[in-house]
């Protein structure tokens, strides 16, 4: 769990951010009302904390100290004023201080929830630096690294676009316009024919003075502009502006191939995708098994309990599947209580070992409600041969499926044999 550091005199902002964050969040959030009590939860922490909310100027420490104390943890901090502060102001030198937020209402809390959740959330998010002056490369990755992002850096621009084939995570890509290899005009033309605005934000650098030059890059496909004069809280400003908007689209594209209920991939996911893992399995002759797991008498679940029952009942298949399938693995859910799962280029004795522990684990767990112990098991039709399409597959799976159930249930059955 994350710790959040709040340090800060008023009760209203400090308590309203605590509130704030503990409501939208899963984070563990102490509170100090001055230097001193800051410094004795420090201590009884060892300065183990993810980020911290600075006040300012606090009753005994009325010029910043206590930005100076705590980045001697090298604590990540945000800082709270009651004012607008200078940008040249010598805290923003501090390496550990990344934005400020003025307090100056409800908004303030909420802006500032959304600093800490922004850098909490960069731990997952890459950021791709191409730019062949070193110096400014390195300070570019350093400001990254202190807005808690992933950071991978490369001189010109066919190594940053290897980069991008190579590393998935990559979410925005920082660009200079002036290259030896490629300009970062090029660069991005290149980019935009394998990536789209919504899938890789492009911020382009220039320390030309050429107006024109904005617009080009605009034209090119970049999502943003930068004169290399930024400062440090523009940069900030700027990446997460983008890294919002990235995701933004992330979550809709995701939404639109999972299951509202489970969050597993829906049905129209796991033909699309998977009739591609399908068809290169195949032409590659490499091992591939397709599974169809249903819940045994979930109608009785329903019927004897409720459709609320019922859904706890669905929503805990995913949870079991998680713990014995590693992520290369295709997991769906097909229909109410029937799910499909496709394992690729793994051995058959491990497959099938796979499947009969999954088996073997809904047999024996228990959902523990209130008054209530709920228990079921699962029958799974499992298939490793190919057949002429990913739909017959299906189909033997179906088949050894509806075995399984005719012969009592909680059984794995292959397509023509028993497990």
């Amino acid at each position: 769990m994350k710790k959040i550091l709040v340090v800060d005199d008023s009760k209203t902002i400090l308590y309203g951010i605590k509130d704030s964050l503990e409501q939208k969040s899963d984070y563990e959030v102490y509170t100090a009302m001055s230097y001193k009590e800051c410094a004795e939860i420090l201590l009884e922490h060892k300065g183990r904390f993810d980020v911290a909310l600075l006040d300012y100027s606090l009753p005994d420490a009325k010029n910043g100290e206590i930005v100076e104390f705590i980045s001697k943890f090298k604590i990540k901090s945000v800082l709270l004023t009651g004012s607008s502060l200078d940008t040249n102001n010598k805290v923003f030198s501090t390496e550990t201080v990344v934005d400020y937020v003025i307090k100056d209402g409800s908004q303030a809390i909420d802006y500032a929830t959304s600093i800490v959740n922004r850098i909490i959330e960069n731990e997952n998010v890459e950021v791709l630096i191409v730019d062949d002056s070193k110096t400014f490369a390195h300070k570019m990755e350093a400001l990254c690294e202190q807005y808690n992002l992933r950071t991978s850096v490369r001189y010109c621009g066919e190594e940053g676009l290897k980069a991008l084939d190579e590393r998935s995570h990559i979410k925005v890509v920082l660009v200079d316009y002036m290259m030896p290899d490629m300009n970062g005009l090029e660069f991005t033309s290149k980019l935009r024919k394998k990536y789209k605005k919504d899938e890789v934000s492009i911020i382009a650098l220039s320390g030309s003075e050429d107006k024109e030059l904005v617009s080009k890059f605009l034209k090119y496909g970049a999502n943003d502009f930068l004169y290399k004069d930024f400062s440090k809280t523009e940069f900030f400003s700027r990446i997460n502006s983008n890294i919002e908007i990235i995701q933004l689209f992330d979550s809709i594209r995701d939404k639109a191939t999972r299951d509202h209920m489970t969050g597993m991939f829906n049905r129209r996911y796991f033909f699309e995708t998977g009739r591609e893992m399908y068809e290169r399995a195949k032409a590659r002759k490499e091992n591939f098994a397709l599974a169809m797991l249903d819940i045994d008498k979930f109608k009785n679940i329903n019927d004897t309990w409720g459709h609320d029952i019922g859904d706890i009942a669905i929503k805990e298949v995913g949870k079991i599947l998680a713990k014995y399938l590693n992520k290369d693995s295709l997991i769906s859910r097909v229909g109410g209580e029937e799910f499909c799962i496709m394992m690729h280029n793994r051995p058959e004795q491990e497959v099938i070992q796979t499947f009969e522990e999954i088996r073997e684990a809904f047999a024996k767990n228990v959902i523990k409600l209130d008054n209530l112990n709920l228990k079921y098991t699962v029958s799974i039709g499992l298939c490793i041969d190919f057949g002429e399409s990913l739909e017959q597959m299906m189909k033997f799976s179906d088949v050894s499926l509806y075995e399984a159930k005719e012969k009592g249930r909680n059984k794995v059955i292959m397509y023509e044999g028993i497990i």
